[in-house]
């Protein structure tokens, strides 16, 4: 390696020379929520109704959820609460809080409009283990053991310490999951018919309208654990 003269001239005069940094030309970017592909309609219809909780909540739109996790909903379309669970951000407080009001959107917007087909998503990072979507996770198939062991929900919940939504959404998940559970084991002969009528008339998508057209009989706890068993029938 040689010095130019201008290079001799420099270190000769102690010049100072400054020194340029390369162009990095491969920066890694992050994926925004505008690049994932979705039914750009259903998504409106999602954000009108994460406006509508935030605005009840006092809370900016995004502590209910994300653009990305808005986007995924309007990719995948997402009907029962074991599939609103798979989408990004959906943990055990925020499926207990707001699968409800989202899996209502999406089934308003199905009935007036077909779904969409998107390209295959991202593949997972290798660090991330691939698993069945469908299992239940450590807290949910703890309440499916103790609930087969005999224990009642009322049990569960003071031996877990959830609130007891929480222990009957875990149920609901078990049942459309396909564990090994019966209607018997909640409902009465009886119940089990005058609910049947009500379903039938109104469907499972509003829980609180079914509850209402039963004159609140039945919490939106057991409705929603009938509609469990009634949507794993029909699939």
């Amino acid at each position: 390696m040689s010095l130019s003269e201008k290079g001799l001239a420099a270190l000769r005069e102690r010049t100072s020379i400054t020194l340029t940094k390369p162009t990095d030309v491969a920066k890694k970017t992050k994926t925004r929520a505008g690049e994932i592909e979705a039914d750009e309609k259903l998504f409106d219809a999602l954000r009108a109704t994460r406006r509508r909780l935030a605005d009840e909540r006092n809370v900016p739109a995004y502590v209910i959820f994300s653009d990305v996790a808005l986007r995924e909903m309007a990719r995948t379309y997402p009907t029962t609460p074991a599939e609103f669970r798979r989408i990004p951000g959906v943990g055990e407080q925020k499926l207990k809080d707001f699968a409800e009001p989202f899996l209502a959107t999406i089934a308003e917007y199905l009935e007036a409009n077909p779904r969409q087909t998107f390209g295959a998503p991202a593949p997972a990072p290798a660090s991330e283990p691939a698993a069945r979507r469908s299992a239940l996770n450590d807290s949910e198939a703890e309440t499916l053991r103790r609930f087969q062991r005999g224990e009642s929900i009322d049990e569960i919940v003071r031996s877990l310490g959830f609130v007891r939504s929480t222990i009957c959404m875990h149920l609901a998940l078990a049942i459309e999951s396909g564990a090994s559970l019966a209607r018997d084991q909640f409902f009465t002969p009886d119940q089990q018919a005058e609910i049947a009528v009500a379903f039938a008339r109104i469907g499972g998508r509003n829980l609180v309208g079914l509850r209402d057209s039963l004159a609140g009989k039945y919490s939106i706890d057991e409705l929603r654990i009938f509609r469990a068993f009634a949507q794993r029938a029909d699939g």
